[in-house]
């Protein structure tokens, strides 16, 4: 079980860490159509994107359920991962006694998607590059649909200016000194293996059997 467990930490350690980018300042959070880049919202500032990949003009990143592009040099990248990372108390709601609204497919709000009531739930991502106009989130019966909403009968509740603090690492647990378990080498007792002599059994086992395999391949071939 332990040398699975190595096995399984050794992958992790392998797999790429996630990097944080700082928004200093609101900025266009862009989509890529293969041709154009257009900007969907901007970001929120104080804020992070996670960055998948730099370019020379646009890097790739993902902000919360989104992955798209900011401007290369418009984020500051950070050594440490934060502990709030994307807006989330942005909202749309609806004013009192207005029945419906709608959400459209374009900031210019003249493609409709789907309309709009008090009993769908609304998240907002940003604002537009249009005045009065923000890319949502909707959540309804039909699913979940992201477009722009609009107009004179919503309340838009911006998002707090975030709290730019790093995870906080786990504490080191101490090590349990329990002199009564310690096991006789001698009594046929289960013997500690130290972690460098469990890396190398691991190793051990696995160079034969590809060895093996490779002679039992070679002589099939031949």
């Amino acid at each position: 079980m332990r040398i699975l467990l190595i096995v399984q930490a050794v992958l992790l350690a392998a797999l790429p860490a996630v990097r944080y980018s700082y928004i200093n300042e609101s900025i266009p959070f862009y989509a890529f159509d293969g041709v154009d880049y257009t900007c969907l919202f901007y970001l929120p500032a104080t804020y992070f994107v996670a960055v998948e990949e730099e370019g020379e003009e646009y890097d790739r990143v993902t902000y919360l359920d989104l992955s798209g592009y900011v401007k290369s040099g418009d984020t500051e990248d950070v050594d440490y991962e934060p502990a709030t990372k994307y807006a989330t108390t942005g909202s749309v709601t609806l004013k009192k006694g207005v029945a419906s609204v709608y959400l459209y497919a374009d900031a210019d709000c003249t493609v409709v998607l789907s309309s709009v009531t008090a009993s769908d739930s609304l998240f907002l991502y940003g604002q537009s590059a249009y005045e009065g106009v923000y890319y949502c989130r909707l959540k309804g019966t039909a699913g979940t649909t992201r477009g722009y909403i609009g107009g004179e009968g919503i309340i838009v509740t911006l998002p707090e200016e975030n709290t730019v603090e790093a995870v906080t690492p786990p504490e080191d647990e101490p090590e349990e000194e329990n002199p009564g378990e310690e096991t006789d080498p001698g009594g046929g007792g289960e013997t500690e293996v130290s972690l460098p002599v469990e890396i190398i059994l691991v190793v051990s086992l696995a160079v034969p059997a590809f060895i093996v395999v490779f002679l039992l391949t070679r002589k099939r071939g031949s």
